[in-house]
């Protein structure tokens, strides 16, 4: 009875490991006019079925929220308009994604990644926000979102 619950219990691991391995996760983003300035949206969807699945997670998600909006002065209308440009800019397998941004409304800095590992993907996304949020406010940019699929850690 012993080498039956052994055997049910590898038999359960390798079909969870197989769901794993077979997993997609995709990275979605909207940009408002006149730039990531002006209004941010992103999403990451990780361990979907398939590919197609995990755009179209990442992409309702995207044009939901979460977002960044630039500057108060801005109209509101900036989230909607970033979200309404939404669009799957990387589908991955069995790797991390992360977003990086510069909190400060009104900045330009945003950056995503995709990596073999999650510190992979923070460190690059990290380096594209600083490239784009400029000398005075690169210091500043965080990761803000971030998944692994499958079996990345």
């Amino acid at each position: 009875m012993g080498r039956g619950v052994v055997s049910l219990l590898a038999f359960a691991a390798i079909l969870v490991a197989g769901d794993r391995a077979n997993s997609a996760g995709a990275v979605a983003e909207g940009i408002a006019p006149g730039g990531v300035i002006r209004g941010y949206a992103f999403a990451i969807s990780a361990n979907d079925p398939n590919g197609d699945a995990a755009g179209a997670s990442a992409l309702g998600a995207c044009k939901k929220g979460p977002e960044r909006l630039a500057s108060g002065s801005m109209p509101d209308n900036n989230f909607a308009k970033a979200r309404a440009r939404c669009k799957v800019v990387s589908t991955f397998s069995n790797k991390c994604a992360a977003v990086a941004l510069d909190p400060k409304d009104g900045t330009p800095g945003a950056g995503w990644a995709v990596g073999d590992t999650q510190n992979q993907a923070d460190d690059e996304a990290l380096a594209r926000c600083r490239s784009t949020a400029g000398a005075n406010r690169g210091d500043f940019c965080k990761v803000t979102n971030r998944k692994c699929d499958g079996t990345a850690k």
